[in-house]
């Protein structure tokens, strides 16, 4: 079951991450169009890498990862809060580049179930 609980921490931090982002952030530079797209937790739970995506261009993307840079720490100690666990994972806000492909392999998973109708 560790592979669930895993999934239940990583879920709770998107949440909550996401939460923190529009709520409680007054950084400019994390004002924009910003989705927390998925959230891995480490094995033993002591890392979490936050994957983000910005709705923009490259220029937008820096600004954001500037302000996720800064504002990291204070995200970890609003987690500690509402976390009820012994300890808080680090943190890590990685840009998530996966959605472009992701949208283009549903485009020919598409394509092959019509042409297979």
């Amino acid at each position: 079951m560790k592979g669930h609980r895993d999934r239940r921490l990583a879920d709770f931090i998107q949440e909550e991450v996401s939460q923190i982002i529009r709520e409680e952030l007054s950084d400019p530079e994390l004002q924009g169009l910003i989705t927390i797209s998925r959230v891995e937790v480490s094995p033993d739970l002591k890392y979490a890498k936050i994957f983000y995506q910005v709705h923009g261009g490259e220029v937008e993307e820096e600004t954001v990862a500037r302000g996720f840079s800064r504002a990291a720490p204070y995200i970890r100690r609003l987690l500690s809060k509402r976390l009820h666990t012994r300890f808080v994972p680090e943190i890590e806000f990685v840009l998530d580049k996966r959605s472009a492909e992701e949208e283009r392999l549903d485009a020919l998973f598409e394509r092959i179930r019509n042409e297979g109708s």
